[in-house]
């Protein structure tokens, strides 16, 4: 085949989406560099790495030891090993927590524009939803799992869309192919939003949600009389009602879209009022209300890159909002807010660090801040003794430059085959000699 020919075929390829580039540079298209590099097992034991531990630690020649599962010894220097427990030799490099992407809609949505392969929302004219449970569609088998898994991106917060509440929030460890072990919590918040959308006026939606959480409370104390038909029309169906009880009880967060400054200041008066957690997503103008934001102590999640003004919710945008955001003392949790590109969240953060972001906030952004966000930083975020083995083995000195890619993941202790459906197709197409007539 010509160069051209050949030239002609991959853009083709490209252009389709049978090959997808990856957002980091990466290894050379071979079939052994797609395979793991370390067996699956109940324990192993990674030793001579470097090791960031997510909170600001920073450890040398460290080891880590894994069973079941979970971090159950973190150190520097040589762990002994029990047994016939795998040793792996990192040969000093990098070792990180997974990261965790914040707001996707992993395993919930395939094509965006094909109805059929979303399940991230009902398709009714309710705002109020939030009895809504997507967790029992999540598609272990979605191409997408893969694709962000291999990049670093162990576990996502699955969150539905649409209304004024959407529904509850899953929270999943990216196990590719594995049905029934990829969701590892349901109900870990309830997903809403906050503008203009609702009833034609912001402040109606802020009025709405006051009243939804306040008829949640009585039905819960008036449940009798309701159901004997001895009691008031209330605001919504009594599932979603109940599905608020956690948040009431400040057991989970109340997770909000929002980014106009004004919409910010609400929340922080509805989160005292109803003496409830909120975590705020997007938050494009939130360096506007940053030292309102740090003094509440609401965790926001942003996208650094947001910084044109697609809407007038967000004409304040600017690239260092994250760097003036935890300047100001605000738990600064990092997204990409893209399913399909859930791993750009390392570019993401770098970009934050080149506008002004304390580099040794970035790590913290991607991992233990977005289980904080979540309330699920007991058991994710960092790695510490008792915590969920996931982890990234990076071949450079840091993640958030684009020529540094992951060499091997671990879920739950579980090495992944580094290959997905975008590293099999461009093994496939990269030697074009088959396709000769």
């Amino acid at each position: 085949m010509t160069g051209s020919r050949r030239s002609l075929v991959v853009t083709l390829a490209l252009g389709l989406g049978l090959i997808g580039a990856p957002s980091q540079a990466a290894p050379p298209p071979t079939a052994e560099a797609s395979r793991a590099e370390a067996p699956l097992a109940d324990s192993l034991i990674l030793t001579n790495a470097t090791v960031w531990v997510g909170d600001g630690t920073v450890l040398e020649q460290a080891s880590i030891r894994i069973d079941k599962g979970k971090f159950v010894e973190v150190r520097t220097g040589v762990i002994a090993a029990r047994g016939d427990i795998p040793v792996i030799d990192v040969e000093g490099k990098l070792i990180t927590p997974g990261l965790i992407a914040a707001d996707t809609q992993l395993g919930l949505v395939e094509i965006g524009l094909e109805a059929s392969t979303r399940d991230d929302s009902l398709v009714v004219g309710e705002p109020i939803r939030s009895g809504y449970d997507p967790s029992s569609a999540v598609n272990a088998d979605s191409s997408l799992l893969a694709i962000q898994a291999i990049e670093g991106v162990t576990t996502a917060a699955v969150s539905p869309v649409g209304g004024l509440l959407s529904g509850q929030v899953a929270w999943i460890d990216l196990l590719p192919g594995q049905h029934g072990e990829l969701v590892a919590d349901r109900s870990i918040a309830i997903a809403g939003n906050l503008g203009q959308a609702f009833a034609g006026s912001r402040a109606a939606g802020v009025t709405a949600l006051i009243e939804v959480f306040e008829d949640a409370a009585w039905y819960r104390l008036n449940q009798k009389n309701f159901d004997r038909g001895q009691a008031r029309e209330l605001v919504a169906h009594p599932l979603d009602l109940r599905a608020l009880w956690p948040v009431i009880d400040r057991q989970v967060p109340l997770v909000v879209h929002a980014n106009r400054a004004s919409d910010l200041l609400a929340l922080i008066e509805l989160a005292e009022q109803l003496d409830i957690r909120i975590t705020l997503v997007g938050a494009a103008e939130g360096w506007k209300v940053a030292e309102q934001l740090a003094k509440a102590k609401l965790p926001v999640v942003v996208q650094p890159t947001h910084n044109l003004p697609g809407s007038f919710e967000t004409l304040g945008a600017r690239l260092d909002n994250a760097a003036l955001l935890a300047s100001a003392g605000v738990n600064v949790a990092i997204a990409s807010f893209d399913s399909h590109n859930a791993r750009n969240m390392t570019q993401e953060a770098g970009i934050a660090v080149a506008n002004g972001l304390d580099p040794k906030l970035a790590l913290r952004a991607l991992t233990l801040a977005v289980a904080e966000a979540y309330g699920m930083d007991k058991d994710y975020g960092s790695i510490a003794v008792g915590k969920v083995a996931n982890l990234v083995v990076w071949d450079g000195s840091d993640p958030f430059e684009l020529s540094c890619w992951p060499t091997q993941v671990y879920v739950r202790g579980q090495a992944l085959e580094m290959r997905s459906r975008q590293t099999e197709l461009r093994d496939r197409y990269f030697d074009l000699g088959g396709f000769e007539p």
